[in-house]
């Protein structure tokens, strides 16, 4: 398997979601032939379940089974009424894929596609995660499946399915698990060898209201996970254009989150750009530059875009019924290159020279409170890197990494930690660490010896308030407002009635800093908030061992719209800078003494938007 996967996601021009059941292996060669003209080197592909396993069956007296039986034409036997033509024609389609030297991701479980369920009509009104004759044909299908298909070189990694969560609402975190577990250990025990990938859309952290797949779950059964970041609200994602900062960043952060909580690598396995009403040709291109070399730079293992073809003219559903899924395509209809086309043949150019790179250096974590959303977690992990340093996240129950910076956001009312990882950060802050809280609501134990703060009280005002700083001023809203007063503390910043807001305080050999209002969900909320002139960023640089840490890389740019990733390479260092705003920026860097810059990708004086400047450093005179 390649190390960065790059391409795309896949159904054919002519039928989309139809194309097993209405196969044109001209049309297949056609598509494809254009694709690798544009550098497509890998593809996602989906077995539709409807297709493979058409079985149905005979009701009799109140409804109870008589039998199954088969559709015309299908070739199916039990006990996995797996289609034989539908298992040729896949083969058939591998083949070809291979004599364009693509490499494949098999979506095994495509039972929800664009907004819509396919699946065998024998299960009409089931539960098609939790019914047990519905987990009954899962499996007999999925271990048919890569049975067949296991003997396939050009197959490199099994996926779950496509978005399998939205098949069904399931009931406890235990359903989410069961189904999962169910069907990796079906392919586990036909391929012991392939890489599985998760395959899922919108994990959560912990149980947020309901949304019960947990990323730490899909990380204990699966090799990979993947994120489906389009500028969609699910991650707060639909605020800004997709070529402005927060969508050409926040795909790259939901994708540490999820490598971080789970403890596993992760890679944006669906992206696209939903309609021309969200951007037109030119932003989508920047779109897809800017999110692919972020997440090579941030280690992530891959990009695909969704999705290879245009599916503008089709008209059964999902395509007939919402806008968002007929203009996806990297090719126009006729197969000549939009503009996201001709800029993935660019990209992957790119790749195909880019050095081996190792984990990135990384400064700070991020602990997210339990209760939290995660969109605090990618708030701040944006707002550290327009700081100039780049952290990890992880849950607030999993083991602290030994880093000297701990970001600790979104505190809010009395459960957000439990005692002994409340302990351990202010243990390791006692070893010499920078602790750094935003609390908004929030009640803290020993709250004057660690945070060197008296409470007057909590008064609910339900007011805005303006925040002053060295640096400036920051608007915020608190329904409930701590009224403080130091205690060996030293007051940072104070809002208009004098209320301390931003507090420092020594403890043992290191810092607690202590922010009295919710900084990183106003970045998660607010429109522009990323902007440089809005200046959120500018907090973490109050913290001493976030400017020195930034100070310590090997090349210093001090421009909250770029950030910058070093990592270590055979022969030295290959530092990225990734400009995530849509307009050109003057690169003023600074080289650390004793190193010497090649840059071997970009432009050493202008930036433009959404790209990069690679270089590469190594030790000389400079």
């Amino acid at each position: 398997m390649s190390d960065f996967l790059f391409g795309c996601n896949y159904w054919d021009s002519a039928s989309g979601t139809d194309m097993w059941k209405n196969w044109d292996e001209s049309v297949i060669k056609a598509d494809l032939a254009a694709l690798k003209k544009i550098g497509v080197k890998h593809l996602r592909v989906f077995p539709n379940w409807r297709d493979f396993q058409p079985v149905d069956k005979y009701l009799t007296y109140q409804g109870a089974q008589r039998e199954y039986f088969v559709p015309k034409g299908a070739e199916c036997e039990a006990p996995d009424y797996v289609d034989k033509k539908m298992i040729r024609r896949f083969k058939r389609f591998a083949e070809i894929a291979n004599s364009y030297e693509m490499e494949l991701t098999v979506s095994l479980l495509t039972g929800w596609m664009s907004g819509r369920l396919f699946f065998p009509p024998a299960l009409q009104n089931k539960g098609l995660l939790t019914d047990d004759e519905a987990l009954t044909l899962t499996n007999r299908y999925v271990t048919k499946l890569v049975n067949e298909f296991k003997s396939i070189p050009n197959i490199v990694m099994w996926d779950l399915g496509n978005e399998c969560n939205c098949i069904e609402r399931v009931s406890s975190r235990f359903a989410a698990y069961n189904w999962s577990a169910a069907v990796r250990n079906a392919i586990r025990a036909a391929d012991p060898e392939r890489p599985i990938a998760s395959g899922m859309h919108a994990l959560s952290a912990e149980d947020d209201g309901g949304n019960y797949w947990f990323i730490k779950d899909q990380g204990e059964l699966c090799d990979l996970l993947t994120t489906h970041p389009y500028p969609s609200p699910t991650i707060h994602n639909d605020i800004e254009p997709m070529n402005q900062m927060r969508s050409t960043i926040v795909p790259t952060a939901q994708s540490e989150l999820y490598a971080g909580v789970s403890g596993k690598p992760c890679m944006i396995q669906e992206q696209g750009c939903f309609s021309e009403t969200l951007g037109n040709e030119t932003a989508a291109a920047d779109f897809l530059r800017v999110n692919a070399i972020s997440a090579w730079a941030n280690n992530l293992k891959g990009y695909l875009w969704w999705c290879g073809m245009e599916h503008e003219l089709l008209t059964e559903p999902p395509y007939s019924w919402s806008m968002i899924e007929r203009n996806l395509g990297l090719l126009k209809v006729d197969r000549s290159p939009k503009a996201v086309g001709k800029e993935m043949l660019k990209v992957s150019k790119l790749i195909e020279v880019l050095p081996d790179i190792q984990p990135k250096r990384t400064d700070a974590v991020c602990v997210l409170p339990k209760g939290a959303r995660q969109d605090k977690a990618i708030a701040a992990y944006i707002l550290a890197k327009q700081a100039g340093i780049n952290l990890s996240i992880i849950n607030c129950c999993d083991d602290l990494p030994k880093t000297n910076i701990i970001i600790f956001p979104g505190c809010c009312g009395g459960a957000f930690v439990n005692k002994e990882d409340y302990d351990k950060l202010f243990e390791r802050v006692e070893q010499g660490a920078s602790l750094y809280v935003s609390a908004f609501n929030a009640q803290f134990c020993e709250f004057e010896k660690k945070f060197g703060l008296r409470s007057l009280g909590m008064a609910k005002k339900q007011k805005q308030h303006t925040a002053h700083f060295s640096f400036g001023s920051i608007e915020y809203f608190n329904e409930k407002e701590i009224l403080l007063e130091a205690n060996g503390a030293e007051v940072l910043a104070v809002n208009e009635e004098g209320n301390p807001v931003f507090t420092k305080h020594r403890l043992g050999k290191g810092f607690v800093y202590l922010l009295n209002f919710g900084l990183e969900q106003i970045a998660a909320e607010r429109y522009n908030a990323y902007d440089e002139s809005f200046g959120l960023y500018k907090v973490y640089q109050l913290i001493e061992a976030v400017e020195k840490a930034a100070d310590d890389y090997l090349i210093r740019i001090n421009d909250p719209r770029i950030g910058v990733t070093e990592s270590a390479c055979q022969d030295g260092y290959i530092v990225t800078a990734v400009n995530y705003s849509n307009k050109t920026v003057a690169l003023n860097y600074s080289v650390k003494k004793g190193y010497v810059v090649e840059i071997i990708y970009g432009n050493s004086s202008n930036l433009r938007g959404c790209d990069a400047t690679i270089f590469k450093v190594s030790k000389g005179l400079g």
